[in-house]
C-alpha cells in the first residue's frame, strides 16, 4: 500500500480511482457545488472533452463521500427542494494531488470507436462511399466549429489538443475521399 507524506491514506490508484474522480475532485477544488451545478458545468463547458453522464457523476460523488474524499450537506433555497452540496476534504485534496501526479505522465492511446466502419468501407460502391465519407467530413467540420465557438477555452492545452485532433481527422477523411475518387 502506497502512502503519501500527508498521511496514511492510500493513493488514488490503490483505491481504483481514475480520471473521472480526478475531474470531479478538481472541479470541487475550485468551489463547493451541488450535484446539478457539477453536471451543468460538465454539460456546458466540458462535454466536448469528456463523456461523464450525470448518473455516473452522482454515483462517483457518493463513492468519494464514502471514502472521505468529499463531504456533503443539504442546502435549501426558498421553496425549492433541498440540494446536496459537495466539498472536497483534505484527504480528497491529497488524493487529487496523487491522481494528478500519477495520471499526467501516462500516455493512453486515443480510441476512435467511430472507425469500425472504415474497416469495411471497401464493401461499398465508390460513388456511395464517397458521399458517406463527405458526410463524415462535414460532421467533423461541424464539431470543429462547435469547439471553436467556445473561444473562452482557446489557448488551453485541452482545447488546442481537441482542435488539433479534429483537424487531423478532417484531413484524414479528406484523403480517404481523394483515394476513393482516384479508383
Amino acid at each position: 500500500m502506497k502512502t503519501t507524506e500527508k498521511g496514511s491514506h492510500t493513493t488514488g490508484a490503490d483505491h481504483g480511482a481514475g480520471e473521472r474522480e480526478l475531474l470531479l475532485l478538481g472541479l470541487l477544488r475550485k468551489r463547493e457545488m451541488h450535484g446539478y451545478q457539477l453536471a451543468e458545468f460538465l454539460d456546458t463547458h466540458l462535454a466536448l472533452f469528456f463523456d461523464l453522464k450525470k448518473a455516473t457523476a452522482y454515483n462517483l460523488l457518493g463513492k468519494m463521500e464514502g471514502r472521505g474524499w468529499v463531504t456533503s450537506h443539504e442546502e435549501q433555497e426558498g421553496k425549492r427542494p433541498p440540494r446536496r452540496v459537495y466539498a472536497i476534504t483534505p484527504d480528497g485534496e491529497a488524493i487529487f494531488q496523487d491522481l494528478l501526479r500519477e495520471s499526467l505522465p501516462v500516455y493512453r492511446p486515443s480510441a476512435f470507436p467511430g472507425n469500425v466502419p472504415i474497416l469495411f468501407m471497401d464493401d461499398l460502391p465508390s460513388h456511395e462511399l464517397e458521399g458517406l465519407l463527405d458526410a463524415r467530413r462535414e460532421a467533423i467540420r461541424e464539431q470543429t466549429m462547435a469547439l471553436e465557438a467556445h473561444a473562452d477555452h482557446a489557448g488551453h492545452p485541452l482545447f488546442d489538443h481537441k482542435l488539433l485532433i479534429l483537424k487531423a481527422e478532417e484531413e484524414w477523411v479528406g484523403e480517404l475521399v481523394r483515394k476513393v475518387k482516384s479508383r
